[in-house]
């Protein structure tokens, strides 16, 4: 190519972020749009799978994350009041590597190699859509054409919608709060990650760095007490989850986190013109499988390989979202499942649960489905 090519990103998000280093690595010169005065990412923890440690070593920043967060290594899923271990995995099977990580951290690290790579973030930039031929529309009117245009501006994108891409949004009715407790001597959670079912409340820690475990709190939206983190309704998880009681005890009163909704984003297609969508924008899904953000990296990191030296931008999007999405929209569909089973099951049927969960969760269907995300080798 005789120019470097030109990329606009709405958005400066992990996806976005991704996209950008991943770009400007193959010689793009590429601008983010940030909507918000400053640089930040909401939650507390993020599991960081293999196929996103994978895209994360494409991105040259490994080794920052492998030694800022915490290897985990020991999973525990239990269920019901009496603790009943449910094996998620075959015996023999190995495990999938696995870092937890503070998610203001992964967002520093990316945002710093973005800028390394000669990446431009603007803050207080606020995009109202885009336009097929490759501009982003602000409320002053549309900046420049580029060769591409990522919407990376999560659920409700507005990218994505002003393409008309967008099927549907649908509210799962369950949800969770994302927090951060300290880290004791003592505790039993070094490399260990539990998640405990009682009920459709769920609980699940981790230690995601030297100072914090990173815990996660779901239920549904009708439980009212459980849903109430902003304060923290401690009287009611401790009643679910007694034995997590010195745990629970960690959280504020009034934590920086509070209960979100999750939803599924379903979209015709990925790309319109030289438009593309990533992350949240093209795929959200709930994070029952810690992997929302996860393929959001991997995809928006092979996107940049996609376009990399093609002439045909609308041609090699729509390869690339033809090789990406099958096993993206399996993952959305299980992390959909295993919500359903773990947090919407009927009450008068958890008996029922109790029964068949430790037989399905080690049958070779749905370990495979569970780790389709995890096993998914990028064909670019």
């Amino acid at each position: 190519m005789s120019r470097s090519r030109v990329a606009e990103i709405a958005g400066a998000g992990l996806a976005g972020l991704a996209a950008a280093t991943a770009l400007a690595q193959q010689g793009w010169k590429v601008r983010v749009h940030e909507k918000g005065k400053d640089l930040r990412e909401i939650g507390a923890g993020i599991y960081l799978w293999q196929n996103a440690l994978d895209a994360l070593r494409t991105l040259g920043v490994y080794d920052q994350v492998a030694t800022t967060g915490v290897r985990s290594e020991k999973p525990r899923l239990l269920q019901d009041h009496k603790a009943r271990e449910v094996k998620l995995r075959r015996e023999g099977d190995a495990d999938p590597e696995l870092i937890v990580i503070l998610r203001t951290e992964l967002h520093r690290i990316l945002a710093e190699q973005a800028v390394k790579e000669g990446v431009e973030i603007v803050t207080n930039s606020r995009v109202l859509g885009a336009d097929p031929e490759g501009r982003l529309e602000f409320p002053g009117g549309y900046g420049p054409k580029a060769d591409l245009v990522v919407g990376a501006d999560g659920v409700f994108s507005r990218v994505r919608d002003s393409l008309r891409l967008t099927e549907r949004i649908i509210d799962l009715k369950d949800g969770c709060g994302r927090h951060l407790i300290p880290r004791m001597e003592g505790d039993g959670l070094s490399r260990q990650r539990i998640e405990m079912w009682n009920g459709g409340r769920r609980i699940g820690m981790a230690a995601a760095s030297k100072e914090y475990h990173y815990v996660f709190l779901c239920c549904p939206e009708h439980d009212t007490a459980g849903r109430i983190q902003q304060p923290f309704n401690l009287e009611a998880w401790v009643d679910s989850h007694p034995i997590y009681e010195e745990y629970l005890s960690r959280l504020p009163r009034h934590p920086e986190e509070y209960w979100r909704p999750f939803f599924n984003v379903f979209c015709s297609a990925w790309s319109r013109g030289n438009v593309c969508i990533v992350g949240d924008a093209a795929h959200g899904m709930s994070p029952n499988l810690g992997q929302g953000a996860c393929v959001a990296i991997v995809n928006a990191t092979v996107l940049a390989r996609a376009v990399a030296e093609k002439n045909d931008i609308p041609a090699a999007l729509a390869k690339w979202e033809e090789m990406e999405r099958p096993y993206i929209d399996q993952t959305q569909k299980m992390s959909y499942l295993y919500g359903y089973i773990g947090t919407r099951w009927p009450q008068k049927l958890l008996g029922l649960r109790s029964r068949i969960l430790p037989i399905v969760a080690r049958t070779n269907a749905l370990q495979r489905n569970l780790r389709c995300a995890v096993d998914h080798k990028p064909g670019i």
